[in-house]
């Protein structure tokens, strides 16, 4: 066994939250209310380890490349040649692309807009999500994978889809707040590399 290796995020808070970084290899799930702010604190993510780790894919299936750009040139700042968008929903597609692009960080926005083509059922339902998840949970382990999914969370508060989403990833990350105030909590609901007594202020 080897010691596990941690990135840094460039996010202190989010650091602390994950118990000193991102683990290479492992499956995070960060779930909270639309508008919250989690692709933000992600896209930020996201271009630090381009600068300091290596290639960064981030997939999403709800906003176009455009949409991200924008956000990314508003609150990313440094040198992004390495982070790479790609609006897709077809798990097939993405996973032809993380081959060629062969990314330390990627990055899937959201699950619930991933689909597989074998499962004949429409995204988001209970076996598109789990087949998704195991697919991005064997590409993590086996290939060393950093992989940070974002999950919507149904009326109740909890993350839309199979309870069973949480047990398969590594860490389970719930973003929280108020919309009409400038403050937003983080915090680790699990985390098999790190405490969950942590929770991270953020002031958007």
């Amino acid at each position: 066994t080897s010691d596990y290796s941690r990135m840094d995020t460039g996010i202190k808070e989010l650091n602390r939250i994950l118990g000193g970084g991102l683990v290479k290899g492992s499956l995070t799930l960060i779930s909270g209310e639309p508008g919250i702010g989690k692709s933000t604190i992600i896209i930020q993510a996201a271009a630090h380890i381009a600068q300091n780790y290596g290639t960064v894919l981030y997939v999403s299936g709800e906003e176009s490349e455009e949409q991200i750009k924008m956000r990314a040139e508003r609150v990313c700042s440094g040198n992004t040649e390495n982070l790479f968008l790609l609006a897709e929903t077809n798990m097939e597609v993405v996973m032809g692309v993380v081959e060629q692009l062969k990314p330390a960080f990627l990055i899937i926005d959201s699950i619930q807009t991933l689909y597989n083509g074998d499962v004949s059922s429409a995204p988001g339902s209970v076996s598109q999500v789990k087949e998704c998840t195991m697919a991005l949970m064997q590409l993590s382990k086996s290939q060393g994978i950093l992989v940070f999914v974002v999950g919507h969370i149904n009326k109740d508060g909890n993350i839309a889809g199979p309870k069973v989403l949480e047990h398969m990833v590594d860490c389970v990350l719930y973003f929280e707040g108020d919309q009409n105030t400038s403050y937003r909590l983080l915090r680790a609901a699990k985390n098999r590399f790190g405490s969950t007594n942590e929770i991270g202020v953020f002031e958007m």
